[in-house]
């Protein structure tokens, strides 16, 4: 009898010191925020020129020059207007590798 109460004894202590050592592990999840991707354009820059002439002043020329353009910013664009007493006239033309 006796040897049944001490292993009685034995299983609560056992069983006591189980529940001592018990942990609560707590798992957090986070998501990382979808990746944002802004594109600039590339950086251009343009130099316009304008000239008179011709008789007391009449004919206009316009050249405007313009780099850095198109998608990959390795695009140039040159456009000439020119302005008379008969008329005017654009053109342009664009270079891109």
């Amino acid at each position: 009898m006796k040897l049944n109460v001490l292993v009685i004894a034995l299983a609560a202590t056992a069983f006591g010191s189980l529940a001592a050592n018990a942990q609560t592990v707590i798992i957090e999840e986070r998501r990382a925020p979808p990746a944002i991707v802004i594109e600039q354009p590339p950086p251009s820059s343009s130099v316009t020129i304008e000239e008179r002439g011709g008789f007391l002043g009449t004919e206009k020329k316009t050249t405007t020059e313009t780099t850095g353009t198109g998608l990959t910013g390795e695009c140039s664009t040159r456009t000439v207007h020119k302005e008379d007493l008969l008329g005017e006239k654009t053109v342009s033309r664009t270079d891109c590798p």
